[in-house]
């Protein structure tokens, strides 16, 4: 993947991506105890009564390689705050169909309004685009 000739909206689609991809890979820690025996509900109303959940989805190897780009990317050639802006908007938007949670990451910030993290977002995408 030749990353030095993406527009922006591509930057934005690679991070959002790869913020996907993460949270498809398996654990960092493994659970040891009772591992291999199948996930049950422990309630008394645990007889096929509880609802379903969907297994999780894994990653292929293509978005294992576009998400070593993105973490390439982000480490060398941006800086700590646009990196950290940047993987929180991504992770606030993975499986998400509305896109980033502005007013949450407003929040957690500490800013007032909402555009100010979208338009702080887009500058970082631009500096990336710019040092690419």
């Amino acid at each position: 993947m030749n990353v030095a000739k993406l527009s922006m909206t591509e930057l934005d689609e690679l991070f959002l991506e790869a913020a996907e991809t993460e949270r498809k890979l398996p654990a960092a820690i493994r659970r040891q105890k009772m591992s291999s025996w199948p996930d049950y509900v422990t309630e008394w109303s645990g007889y096929g009564y509880h609802a379903f959940e969907a297994p999780r989805l894994k990653a292929t190897p293509e978005q294992i390689s576009r998400y070593e780009a993105a973490i390439g990317l982000a480490v060398t050639k941006m800086d700590e705050e646009d990196r950290r802006l940047v993987w929180a908007v991504a992770h606030s938007a993975a499986f998400r169909e509305r896109g980033p949670a502005w007013s949450k990451i407003a929040r957690i910030l500490s800013l007032n309004d909402p555009r100010v993290v979208k338009r702080r977002y887009k500058d970082a995408l631009v500096r990336l685009y710019y040092h690419l």
